[in-house]
């Protein structure tokens, strides 16, 4: 009688601990996307602002961007 009860308790311990596991998870997966959003902003601002150095802040964007897109272009649609 026992057993049955302590394996319940056990089944469902680990029923939500994987439901918390999985909701945790696809919360992390829905915030990537933010966060290249976020990163690409960044760049183009340090890249428009007045850096001293804006060579280098051009090379950031120019990797995050890629070389075949225009990087005026990729600032202005954020």
């Amino acid at each position: 009688m026992w057993d049955k009860t302590i394996f319940m308790q056990n089944s469902i311990i680990k029923a939500f601990l994987f439901l918390i596991a999985l909701s945790t998870s696809i919360i992390a997966v829905e915030l990537i996307p933010v966060n290249m959003v976020n990163k690409g902003k960044l760049l183009c601002a340090e890249y428009n602002s007045e850096a001293r150095n804006q060579e280098l802040a051009k090379r950031k964007l120019r990797l995050f961007v890629g070389k075949s897109k225009d990087i005026g272009a990729y600032c202005n649609n954020l």
